[in-house]
């Protein structure tokens, strides 16, 4: 991509600076007053940002089709809106996923759902590879993912901005409309942003997919000012999905499983108090998050006599889960002690809901011969308590960084037993303590870092809790004894900035070593039903390699991303399946101003390696995927043509249960006016 955007561009970005810049682009981090970098200033560790410009190149369904492309995520969909992510071999709650800082990340499921954050919000990413739980407590085993919505609401110069955009893609039925208005002001600032979505369908190379579309909207209302010196951010959220289908739950007996509801309101406000001398600098950030799952599964079973078929039994059980979210977060930075930081939190976590079941039997001829209806709760009402503190220093002494930090956390968790729940009172307590140190060395424009962290991830309330049915005859328990995940990991690598034709890069080694993975195993049978429990079972290692370089050639921008996982069970030294497959990608962007006004085109060339080894249910052939892109602005309109899939290649992500959609052709529309303010909001 050209170093800058064209005018009407918001992916456009400021002539780049020299000097060592981690990223999987040349595009410099998000600056957001009143927002900052997750980790301001860390250099001993791998680090990547992305902003609107890359992440919307190929136009992607969904936020985390967006990331695709970066070394060391993957993607694990149960349906094309349904998606979680996977960081260097650990996936679903072992990444933890925020929003402007915000935990995305529940008590109970397997993995914050990405797609909830509408792709039209973003205005940029940042990826924190590699263990983090020094720096964010629970859930950062893997990595973390901050999704960055902020956009600046105050400024020296009072403005006023609409943006209104349309997108869509076919086939499947793609569409999404979108509109922000802000306000910018010197004291006070105001926006509020508004969008809806949908599939109607995905289409493979096959087959057109049954129950596999969605509907999706989301609302944000955000206010911005000054009271003195503070800053001050208040913000509400709401998004949410609809009748999201689930067709890797589909089966040929006609079982079907969907999202009816899949919610989330959060409630921001943010205060940060500008240092001086050697007073630190003071943020608190208070957040308020209900999130609904509302998750309906059908199974149809045949039932025989002595070989002869009697009767057709029909399940429907819908469970219907709440869960509150309420945190505190201060901090203090010291600029006098070289950025040092001092901070803590404290979370409260709290979930219920019922589960109806409806069984209706027919017999052969289809007539229904008895309905049953059931109500419980696959899970009691469960709270969980969550206090943490946090220190991080960074040092810098005859030309070496150095960085370090600890932290402590205590949970309480404890539920109760209620009229419809089997689960007895349980009350488990536990407290654990990381910890992470970097060394980093510049030497021109390579710089050499490494970098050790511990993680872990605190077993959610439903691995504790749960106790139900899943999959329309499995029992399955939930286990108050787990003891949390654990992993130590270390990272070496050498970044590289500006020079000659290398605009930026990286090379880094990592590994893992992971103890007490959470799975299920069967425990026997009881009145014929197969029951299972949630254990720690595994002791996995997981290492690899990592690659990202950027090259100019004249007027083409080329990028290069690629990465080589292995993962092994380090008690039997057998390889596991679950860290991804060695990939590579190469991006080349091309100007076509002769031909377009500021015209580019982008094209990107995809390849995986095989999943074998394992049973034909998470086998994967390997595959090369293709797609392109050109872009223009036109009397003011940005307007984005792509295609995916060109060769329209059957596929399957490594870590996805679901296949790709065939060759698509999208289409995006962006159009911004707005300009300087005669009068000054907020203003004397």
């Amino acid at each position: 991509m050209p170093p800058q955007g064209p005018p009407g561009d918001s992916g456009a970005r400021p002539p780049a600076r020299r000097g060592v810049a981690d990223t999987v682009t040349t595009l410099p981090p998000v600056q957001v007053e009143g927002s900052r970098s997750l980790v301001p200033d860390r250099v001993t560790a791998t680090r990547v940002h992305l902003e609107r410009a890359r992440l919307m190149h190929f136009l992607p369904g969904t936020a985390a089709d967006a990331l695709v492309s970066v070394p060391g995520v993957d993607l694990v969909k149960t349906g094309p809106w349904s998606s979680r992510l996977s960081m260097r071999g650990l996936s679903g709650d072992r990444v933890l996923v925020l929003v402007d800082g915000v935990r995305l990340n529940g008590v109970r499921g397997h993995g914050a759902q990405a797609s909830l954050v509408a792709l039209d919000r973003l205005d940029g990413v940042e990826v924190l590879p590699g263990a983090s739980s020094a720096q964010f407590g629970s859930d950062a085993l893997g990595g973390v993912i901050n999704f960055v919505t902020h956009r600046n609401l105050l400024g020296p110069d009072p403005s006023a901005a609409v943006v209104l955009t349309a997108r869509g893609a076919d086939p499947g039925g793609t569409w999404s409309q979108n509109a922000r208005v802000a306000l910018v002001g010197q004291r006070l600032g105001a926006e509020i942003a508004a969008g809806s979505g949908g599939l109607d369908e995905l289409v493979t190379p096959d087959r057109h997919v049954p129950n596999s579309g969605d509907r999706e909207e989301f609302l944000v209302l955000r206010l911005a000012g000054r009271a003195g010196s503070a800053l001050l951010d208040a913000e509400h959220t709401r998004e949410a999905a609809y009748d999201a289908g689930l067709p890797a739950f589909n089966g040929p007996a006609g079982a079907t499983a969907l999202y009816p509801l899949q919610a989330r309101d959060a409630d921001r406000f943010e205060v940060t108090v500008p240092g001086a001398g050697a007073r630190p600098e003071a943020r608190l950030l208070a957040t308020s998050q209900t999130m609904r799952s509302h998750f309906t599964e059908t199974t149809v079973d045949s039932n025989y006599l002595r070989g002869r078929f009697i009767a057709t039994r029909t399940t429907v059980a819908a469970d219907r889960a709440r869960t509150r979210i309420n945190g505190i977060q201060p901090a203090l930075r010291f600029p006098a002690l070289g950025g040092s930081r001092l901070t803590g939190e404290y979370r409260q976590e709290t979930t219920s809901g019922p589960r109806t079941t409806v069984q209706t039997v027919r017999n052969p001829t289809g007539a229904v011969t008895g309905v049953t209806n059931t109500l419980g709760e696959s899970m009691p009402p469960a709270r969980r308590d969550v206090w943490s503190w946090a220190f991080f220093a960074p040092v810098s002494t005859r030309g070496f960084k150095i960085e370090s930090g600890v932290r402590y956390d205590a949970f309480h968790s404890r539920s109760d037993s209620t009229a419809v729940s089997s689960t007895r009172p349980l009350d488990v307590r536990e407290r654990r303590w990381s910890a992470e140190a970097g060394l980093a060395r510049p030497r021109g424009a390579f710089e050499p870092y490494a970098h050790v962290a511990s993680g872990y991830r605190a077993p959610n309330l439903e691995e504790r809790y749960y106790n139900s049915e899943i999959h329309g005859g499995l029992r399955l328990f939930g286990n108050p004894d787990l003891e949390p995940e654990r992993s130590v990991s270390y990272e070496a690598g050498l970044r590289a900035a500006e020079t000659g034709p290398l605009r930026g890069g990286r090379v880094s080694a990592f590994r893992s070593e992971v103890r007490d993975l959470i799975s299920f195993r069967y425990v026997g049978q009881l009145y014929l039903v197969p029951r299972f429990q949630y254990v720690n079972v595994k002791r996995a290692r997981i290492q690899g390699l990592e690659a990202s370089l950027q090259l100019r050639a004249a007027a083409a921008l080329i990028s290069l991303d690629a990465t080589l996982p292995r993962a092994v069970d380090a008690a039997t030294g057998k390889r596991l399946t679950d860290a991804g497959t060695a990939r590579a990608t190469i991006d080349l962007g091309l100007p076509l101003t002769h031909v377009l006004p500021y015209g580019q085109v982008t094209l990107r060339l995809r390849w995986n390696d095989a999943v074998h080894g394992v049973d034909s249910t998470l086998a994967r052939p390997a595959f090369t995927v293709g797609s392109a892109e050109i872009t223009s602005v036109i009397s003011g309109v940005r307007a984005a043509i792509a295609v995916r899939n060109l060769w329209n290649a059957s596929y399957r992500e490594p870590l996805s249960f679901i296949p790709e959609p065939g060759r698509t052709f999208a289409l995006s529309v962006r159009r911004e006016f707005g300009g300087p303010l005669p009068w000054r909001p907020g203003g004397r």
